[in-house]
């Protein structure tokens, strides 16, 4: 906001960029092509050493000026009142709905300025009340529809004086749906709460109440015999209506239909919750009467192997080997990788196609560098034409490397330029079949008048190999008493960073589907485990994960080694990028076989399982037995009968038989002096 300084009103660079100018060069610009007119823009103070550029307001533009609003003009009965209420800021910011997420920037942003233009126009209200006592004014009919008026009207000196407006509605009724909530709702303070939409309320509403699932997951794994996912919602359907009656067998108290945290749900979202891993490994545990399957199911197994005796800047791009390997003056095309500091070759790639390399060529640098120990370097300089389209990916700055420089259109930026140059003209220019350069400017690397030879692809990749080989040999500039090789590796910089694998697998990784099964995947032939920055998940972290990827299928990237086997491989589920995949410890089934590693993996692997057996065990133990009462009727009515059945009453459980009285006299005989039980009498 434009502001007094001296006799001048003046405004501070940041508030003229970048709304009115793009960036500060733009403006210094501007203020420079008006320096020395008598009309334009001025400086009235320079900038630096922890002092603020001020512009001379009266110097601006008339646009500009209206759009930022002159002060010495801008009248409003708000204004003197108008502030960003401390407590309102406090509030919004950390408001929290019911299902735990906060309010979006902009909603934020809306009700801390309707809140301090309430605030203000309530204060605004007080000092006119307390005039219109001193001019003796007993009435107050008419301050409302004042105070509406001031609001409305404010909006078109907020924009200007604080770059916002408000959303107070401007009629009568939508006013006062607002202003009494939010003054009368308590009787000290502000129902800052009110001001918050209904509709954002209902859409962040925990619809799923921690009481429901402990109910549900009761239902499915205490009653009796082992109701379906479906069963249950529709018994929970029914709990609800009325119809059916839920006891907890072990406190023998009812589960009360009324409680507010029990409510309605569609049937398909109950089987939904039912169906999440955190819930079965508790329902199934108490459920199941096969440990076996349980424990597939849900356990992580130990791997036991057979019984048996018994590892600053890089400058890149691409180049093609001045020999041919056809009739058509084809040649191999590689893309290289040398360390600027060192001078050694580090990543090297071939192919007989260069848009078909560059990805493996990326791949192949994390492959050296993770087999010889090393952390990326810092640094890159690349070119354009192969690189650009990864600007914005892993060659971000702090993805893959700390600084990308992408060169466009000028190779002899790149340090490798000269480099390749040398490799030409002093290690392969001696071989048969070397090319000359059409236009070279030295006679000795001119074209000479011999046929040119075909050298095959093979051979040319060997002899490439091979260059390189001698080059990383052979003494440093600086340090001759080492090779390039040695100064590589004795004396890397010490602010490398570790892999970020987690910005550069999605580009450059291999992409696999799978799946968790018992917190084991399968992949590549063989299984791993979950795990956070390269090393087995347990306790927490491994049951957060599990609750993410058990039972589901999710994506892998990863990337093979030089050996073949697998170097990294993530996990991406739900837009994550979520923990790694470390390989299933495994170790001898004999404990005479078993080496201190062995050993190791033994406890590891057992560490693994024994979070997962300890979470089924914690939630096994929070299900409470219940007995479900079913009052519901399977028939609609009885006109159906089945003629010849004996009918039972609650009066005549059992039919009688009729006897003779010479029966019964036979039947009866010595019954007192009998010993032997009848048939009749055990019944």
């Amino acid at each position: 906001m434009p502001h007094e300084w001296g006799n001048l009103l003046v405004v501070t660079k940041d508030e003229l960029i970048p709304k009115y100018y793009n960036c500060l060069s733009t403006l210094k610009n501007e203020i420079s092509r008006y320096k020395n007119l008598p009309y334009g823009i001025k400086k009235v103070q320079k900038g630096g050493n922890g002092r603020q550029m001020y512009i001379d307001f009266d110097s601006l533009s008339k646009n500009v000026q209206d759009s930022m609003g002159d002060p010495r003009k801008m009248r409003h009965p708000l204004l003197s009142f108008f502030e960003f209420d401390s407590t309102a800021v406090r509030y919004y910011t950390d408001f929290r709905f019911e299902d735990g997420s906060p309010l979006k920037e902009s909603f934020k942003e809306e009700y801390i300025t309707n809140a301090s233009v309430l605030i203000a126009a309530e204060r605004l209200r007080q000092a006119r009340l307390t005039e219109w006592k001193k001019l003796r004014k007993t009435s107050g009919r008419g301050l409302m529809p004042s105070i509406i008026t001031d609001i409305i009207t404010f909006n078109e000196f907020l924009p200007k004086v604080y770059d916002r407006t408000h959303t107070i509605p401007s009629s009568q009724r939508g006013f006062d749906r607002v202003w009494k909530p939010f003054f009368h709702s308590f009787d000290n303070g502000y129902n800052f709460e009110s001001l918050i939409s209904g509709k954002l309320k209902n859409q962040n509403r925990k619809l799923m109440t921690d009481e429901m699932m402990a109910l549900l997951n009761d239902m499915f794994a205490g009653q009796d015999y082992k109701p379906s996912r479906t069963e249950v919602a529709d018994q929970y359907q029914a709990f609800l209506n009325g119809e059916l009656d839920i006891i907890n067998k072990d406190t023998a108290e009812e589960y009360d239909r009324t409680n507010p945290n029990f409510r309605e749900m569609a049937d398909n979202s109950i089987i939904a919750w039912l169906g999440k891993w955190e819930n079965k490994i508790g329902t199934f545990a108490k459920r199941s009467g096969d440990r076996q399957k349980l424990m597939q199911e849900f356990t992580p197994a130990h791997k036991l192997t057979k019984i048996k005796e018994a590892g600053t800047l890089i400058s890149i791009d691409d180049r093609q080997p001045p020999f041919m390997y056809n009739e058509n003056r084809k040649r191999a095309w590689f893309y290289m990788g040398i360390d600027v500091g060192s001078e050694a070759w580090t990543c090297w790639v071939w192919g007989k196609d260069k848009k078909g390399i560059i990805i493996d060529f990326y791949r192949q640098m994390v492959r050296n560098y993770s087999e010889w120990g090393f952390n990326l370097p810092l640094g890159l300089e690349c070119e354009s034409s192969l690189n650009s389209g990864f600007k914005d990916t892993f060659l971000r700055n702090g993805a893959m490397f700390d600084r990308v420089n992408i060169y466009k259109n000028r190779a002899r930026s790149k340090i490798i330029e000269r480099k390749f140059e040398e490799l030409r003209y002093r290690h392969e220019k001696s071989r048969l079949g070397w090319m000359a350069r059409p236009h070279a400017l030295k006679e000795d690397n001119q074209k000479s008048g011999e046929e040119e030879i075909i050298i095959p692809f093979d051979t040319i990749v060997d002899q490439s190999l091979s260059d390189i080989e001698t080059w990383n040999n052979m003494p440093h500039s600086v340090h001759k008493d080492k090779t390039r090789w040695e100064v590589f590796c004795e004396m890397q910089n010490k602010n490398t960073q570790a892999t970020n694998w987690t910005a550069i697998l999605p580009h450059i990784g291999k992409v696999e589907k799978s799946s968790c099964n018992a917190g084991i995947i399968k992949f590549r032939n063989t299984t791993f485990v979950l795990g956070m920055d390269g090393e087995i998940a347990l306790h927490d972290d491994l049951i957060r994960l599990l609750k993410y990827v058990e039972g589901k299928e999710f994506t892998i990237y990863w990337l093979d080694g030089n050996d073949g086997n697998v170097l990294k491989a993530m996990i991406y589920y739900d837009d994550i990028m979520l923990c790694d995949l470390v390989p299933d410890p495994e170790y001898s089934r004999s404990i005479h076989e078993r080496d201190e590693q062995g050993e190791l993996n033994r406890q590891l692997a057992s560490a693994y399982s024994n979070t997962v057996n300890k979470f089924m065990a914690q939630r096994k133990r929070e299900i409470d037995q219940v007995l479900v009462i079913d009052h519901r009727k399977k028939t609609l009515n009885n006109k159906f009968q089945i003629a010849g059945r004996n009918r039972y009453t609650a009066n005549n459980n059992t039919p009688e038989e009729v006897f003779s009285e010479a029966e019964e006299t036979a039947y009866n005989h010595n019954r007192d002096t009998s010993n032997v039980r009848s048939w009749a009498s055990n019944f």
